[in-house]
C-alpha cells in the first residue's frame, strides 16, 4: 500500500506539474520517510531507496515528455542496472528530495543519476541504466528520441562507470541469446 500510494502521488503531481523546459534539466521529487519505510532497521534500507529512485524516474520521464512518446509508440522502458552508494541515512519522519538527471545515452541506453538529499546532506547516489525497447523487442535509438524531446542529438560524455554498465548489459544480452539457441 505504501508504494502504491506514493506512486499515485508522484504520478498525479508529474501529470499536473510544470513540464521541464530542457530534457537534461534535473527533475525533483520531495518525499517524507514514512514509518513503514524502515522495515526492522532504524534507517531506510537499500530496497526502499531503490523504490524512491524508481518513482523519481517515473517523474522525470513524464516531466520531460518521454512518457508521451512511450505511450504513443508502444515502447517499453526497462531498468537494466542500478548501483546505489550510501553516504548517509534516512530516518522517520525525515523529509528528503530525490534529484534526477539524465547524464548521457548510447544506442538504446539512457544513463540516470539520482541524488537523495536530506536537507543539505546527500545521503545516497544512484547510477541507473535503462533501455527503451520497441514493439516486438526491437531497440529504440535514444538519439532520435533526444531530437524529438529537444535535447542535443549527441550525448554528453558518458562516465567510465556507465560505459562499464552498458558493456556488462550487452555481454549479458549476448549470453542470453547464445543460451536460447537450439543445439
Amino acid at each position: 500500500m505504501n508504494l502504491f500510494a506514493r506512486f499515485m502521488l508522484i504520478l498525479f503531481a508529474a501529470l499536473r506539474g510544470q513540464p521541464a523546459r530542457d530534457p537534461l534539466e534535473p527533475t525533483r521529487i520531495g518525499l517524507r520517510v514514512w514509518l513503514t519505510d524502515r522495515a526492522f532497521a532504524r534507517t531506510v534500507p537499500l530496497h526502499r531507496i531503490r523504490s524512491y529512485t524508481d518513482l523519481a524516474t517515473i517523474n522525470s520521464v513524464i516531466r520531460i515528455g518521454l512518457g508521451r512518446l512511450i505511450r504513443q509508440n508502444g515502447w517499453m522502458p526497462i531498468i537494466q542496472a542500478e548501483s546505489i552508494r550510501h553516504t548517509g541515512a534516512l530516518r522517520f519522519p525525515q523529509k528528503f528530495e530525490v534529484v534526477t538527471s539524465i547524464v548521457g545515452w548510447q544506442d538504446n541506453y539512457v544513463c540516470y543519476v539520482h541524488e537523495v538529499f536530506a536537507g543539505e546532506e546527500r545521503v545516497a547516489v544512484s547510477s541507473m541504466l535503462a533501455r527503451i525497447i520497441g514493439r516486438k523487442g526491437s531497440a529504440v535509438a535514444i538519439s532520435s528520441i533526444a531530437e524529438d524531446l529537444g535535447a542535443p542529438e549527441q550525448s554528453p560524455t558518458i562516465t567510465p562507470q556507465f560505459q562499464a554498465m552498458i558493456a556488462e548489459s550487452e555481454l549479458g544480452r549476448a549470453r542470453s541469446v547464445e543460451t536460447s539457441r537450439p543445439v
